[in-house]
């Protein structure tokens, strides 16, 4: 995740309200304040069930619930376990989450073990009722989905009317109380649409907007992706948008997610204007140190199997029903070791050449994806030799 008004102007929506509480802060105002914790944010599918048929969706969600999905009480136990880790933050979602019977006692059972709750949603489901219920619950914020403006987004998700119901929904979060965003999954189909969706999002006064860079899994494809000229426009883009929500005093947040490079090609822009936050940009992105998978972030599926991150349920940890979460977790075998321990020196091609490995080393599962290499170049990386090849020594960043 790379925080683009954190890391220009130490500033947050969602991160800040959410983030406060929980997260043990570093001691230097200049930069933004990462928790030292092992495991930041659980990502969590809930169950498999989803009312709309999105042809991108990394889960393969389906119309009916799967079997053998996790009880209620087998989910309370795995959030007793992760309460006694002390868990800063936890992501519901699906399928749809909100098709889950029991979403409601899940949010309120993991806020009340001291968990920040949040929701990633259709939005479809949301009625000014259920929001309220939602909050009630305890979730802090929900992040709903948004592929493309109109019918584009409706060709996406596979039902029509599903783009009017979404923003409904947007609005239906904010009345009762909680903090709202976009996500938008950038495919070479919809990305001419990210202008008109990031208006929206301004438009509707949400907190934060987050683009995720794709991740084929599921029924995604790397035939869905866009080109990386195409990527250095969207990057260029919400770089403009942050410096624009900046001088208009507007707090919303910008986020992009799944492509640590996008921290990277920011700090060289930095770098080239002689921008004196460059500094403090380097050390906050050492700290963050890139993919997080595995490390700081991990994943749960309906079946109770951990895994490294959302994408990659083709490599499990562990489950929870034969051992408890923290267990699975501390163990460092495999591939777990060589991503918290030996990532850097594993890495291939342009990766390896790469002088910014300590804050990027590209998404390892991409890789994996792309070109059945863990260790090979990000074919998402879309800096050149030259900046690949900068020395951060030069301009004076240790």
């Amino acid at each position: 995740m790379i925080a683009l008004n954190q890391l220009l102007f130490s500033a947050g929506t969602v991160s800040k309200r959410i983030d406060e509480e929980r997260y043990r802060y570093e001691t230097d105002p200049s930069v933004l304040r990462y928790t030292k914790r092992d495991l930041a944010v659980l990502f969590w599918n809930l169950t498999l069930r989803c009312n709309l048929r999105c042809i991108h969706c990394y889960a393969n969600a389906k119309s009916e619930k799967s079997p053998n999905e996790l009880t209620e009480n087998e989910i309370f136990g795995t959030i007793d376990d992760l309460r006694r880790m002390g868990l800063p933050v936890v992501i519901l979602s699906g399928g749809e989450p909100m098709l889950h019977e029991n979403i409601y006692e899940i949010s309120r059972y993991a806020d009340e073990s001291g968990i920040r709750v949040t929701l990633s949603s259709n939005g479809t489901l949301i009625d000014e009722k259920s929001a309220f219920r939602l909050a009630e619950s305890g979730v802090k914020y929900v992040g709903i989905s948004l592929d493309g403006y109109g019918e584009k987004n409706d060709t996406f998700r596979g039902v029509r009317g599903a783009f009017e119901r979404a923003v409904e929904g947007l609005r239906n979060v904010k009345d009762a109380g909680m903090m709202s965003g976009i996500r938008f999954t950038v495919t070479k189909y919809n990305v001419s649409d990210l202008p008109k969706v990031f208006e929206l999002g301004m438009e509707l006064g949400i907190d934060r907007f987050c683009l995720y860079h794709l991740v084929p899994a599921g029924r995604s494809s790397r035939e869905q992706d866009i080109d990386n000229v195409t990527r250095r426009w969207v990057i260029d883009y919400l770089i403009e948008k942050t410096y624009d929500l900046h001088d208009k005093s507007i707090e919303m947040e910008i986020l992009t997610v799944d492509n640590p490079a996008d921290g990277v090609y920011l700090l060289l822009k930095l770098l080239r204007e002689g921008d004196k936050r460059a500094g403090d940009v380097y050390r906050l992105l050492k700290r963050r140190g890139g993919d997080n998978s595995g490390i700081k972030a991990g994943n749960i599926d309906p079946w109770g199997n951990v895994h490294p991150n959302q994408f990659w349920w083709d490599y499990t940890m562990g489950n929870v029903r034969n051992e408890k979460f923290d267990k699975i977790w501390a163990r460092e075998d495999g591939i777990i070791r060589m991503l918290r321990r030996e990532k850097k020196e594993l890495l291939k091609g342009k990766c390896a050449r790469c002088k910014f490995k300590d804050i990027c080393g590209g998404f390892r599962l991409r890789a994996l994806r792309y070109n059945g290499d863990l260790w090979g170049e990000d074919p998402d990386c879309y800096l050149d030799e030259d900046e690949i090849s900068v020395d951060v020594n030069d301009h004076g960043l240790y």
